[in-house]
């Protein structure tokens, strides 16, 4: 409307311009009147309007001007042309600012994820400090209560000393008047010749050698036994310090990293891979190391298999930035993810097969299992590179809601690595994983509980099972494939 208005402004203006350079007043078309007729002159001039009639010998030069035309309707094209070009570059521009409008409301929920992503790094930080101070707090107590029984069983460490002291002092004093009676009576012996000094310095010297032999002896026997004594009441105060420990973890959360009381394997023992050394884990935690070279890292076992994701409330939250879904966040003893790092050593260090287990609100169990699981590295961004044959054979079957997903790379909230081109698929699912466009199945989603858990797209569910109802449980097993199996030998 107003490139209309502006178009017909400048043609009254271009119409005004015209008739002031023509010297003649433009007026809108319509009936005209004819002008009045002239009146007629007096009766004695009436005979010179006839000579005025008469052919004179002088010819009249007549001057016609031509006034100039103003073509209206070129101009009118010209104007609504260039209107019709500005009206595109407004619309133009327009569109620009909505797509920059749009790039900023992306900008800014990426920042509120990552200082998001920041503070749940910050709260696990502060709690890793506090299970320090309190295990530094534990191991003091421990060691004072080891020094106060000990000194209890044989007396404060000085008196000790003191005692042990005095019988090595009454130990030497025996051995000298042992070698003075022996002295004395082969000096007074009958029959005895020359006294051979030499003779008896000797054996004097030797007597005394192996007195304090056997003295050291019998001090190394009972050094033995308070040696025993300790260690007997070390054993006995840590499995006190164990079960003390135990009934804490109820209050408190453990360390992400294992649970205390694990010692380090020895360089000469053989490395720990996977879980199927779980008969030496403890609480269900293993240290398992791939290589020599490699560092070594704890896990959570479930008999033979590796637990690599678990969730069962939403005391964790999974909606994260890329950096907690590389290291792994969360509790081995609760709800945790193990992070893209270790799992990419795991499944690269040997062939692994993947089975998921879930749970609705229903009570309903389903198994999904995959004859081989393996993702990329992190250069690669964590591609779903290897998922096997869906294992249709494990009842119940949960169906396969995964095999969509694969050859996906990894995206989180603040990273979009998807194949939806119009969207964040992490974001509209509010987690994170291997989206294509966009899933089929969301179990890093959002944990809910509301109405036995309606997820709608953002919640934890599996399509070929629960649809987009919520699931209450969901846990991620890998364990090495069988050697000779036929997945093996592919």
């Amino acid at each position: 409307m107003r490139p209309q208005l502006a178009t017909m402004g400048i043609g009254m203006v271009l119409a005004a311009l015209c008739g002031l350079g023509t010297g003649s007043i433009v007026e809108a078309p319509g009936v005209t009147q004819a002008p009045p007729p002239p009146p007629l002159p007096p009766r004695h001039l009436r005979s010179n309007q006839t000579r005025s009639r008469m052919p004179s010998n002088f010819r009249s030069t007549a001057t016609s001007t031509s006034l100039p035309r103003c073509d209206y309707k070129e101009l009118m094209t010209n104007l609504h042309d260039r209107v019709g070009i500005l009206v595109t570059l407004d619309e133009d521009q327009r569109h620009r600012l909505e797509v920059i409008d749009k790039k900023l409301d992306q900008l800014v929920e990426s920042s509120s994820a990552r200082m998001e992503s920041m503070k749940a790094q910050q709260l696990d930080f502060l709690q890793r400090l506090d299970s320090f101070e309190h295990i530094q707090r534990l191991s003091r107590n421990t060691l004072d209560e080891l020094k106060g029984e000990t000194d209890q069983v044989f007396g404060p460490r000085n008196i000790r000393e003191l005692k042990h002291k005095l019988r090595n002092r009454r130990k030497l004093k025996d051995i000298s008047r042992t070698v003075r009676d022996v002295s004395q009576d082969q000096f007074s012996s009958p029959g005895t010749g020359v006294f051979n000094e030499s003779n008896l310095n000797v054996s004097s010297r030797l007597d005394a050698l192996a007195t304090l032999l056997a003295s050291t002896a019998l001090g190394v026997r009972s050094l033995q036994i308070e040696v025993a004594n300790l260690s007997r009441a070390i054993r006995r105060q840590s499995r006190l310090i164990q079960g003390k420990e135990l009934k804490a973890t109820a209050a408190q959360a453990p360390i992400f990293y294992g649970p205390n009381g694990l010692h380090e394997p020895s360089a000469t023992r053989q490395l720990h891979t996977s879980c199927s050394y779980s008969f030496l884990a403890s609480h269900g935690v293993l240290k398992i190391q791939l290589t020599p070279e490699s560092e070594s890292f704890y896990v959570s076992c479930y008999e033979d298999w590796t637990v690599i994701l678990s969730r069962s409330s939403d005391d964790v939250s999974f909606e994260r930035g890329w950096l907690d879904y590389r290291d792994g966040f969360g509790n081995l003893a609760g709800d945790f993810f193990i992070g893209l790092n270790k799992l990419h050593a795991l499944t690269s260090s040997a062939l692994h097969e993947l089975r998921i287990e879930m749970e609705d609100f229903s009570g309903n169990v389903a198994y999904a299992g995959y004859s081989l699981f393996a993702i990329g590295s992190e250069k690669e961004l964590y591609p779903l590179v290897l998922l096997g044959k869906f294992q249709d054979n494990l009842t119940p079957s949960a169906g396969d809601s995964l095999t969509y997903h694969a050859g996906a790379r990894f995206s989180t909230v603040d990273q979009d690595n998807d194949n939806c081109p119009e969207c964040n698929c992490a974001l509209r699912h509010k987690g994170a994983g291997w989206f294509n466009n966009c899933a089929k199945s969301n179990l890093f989603g959002e944990y809910t509980t509301q109405n036995f858990g309606q997820a709608g797209e953002t919640g934890i569910w599996w399509d070929t099972f629960s649809g987009e109802n919520s699931l209450k449980r969901v846990r991620w097993l890998i364990r090495p494939v069988v050697e000779g199996s036929d997945d093996g030998r592919r």
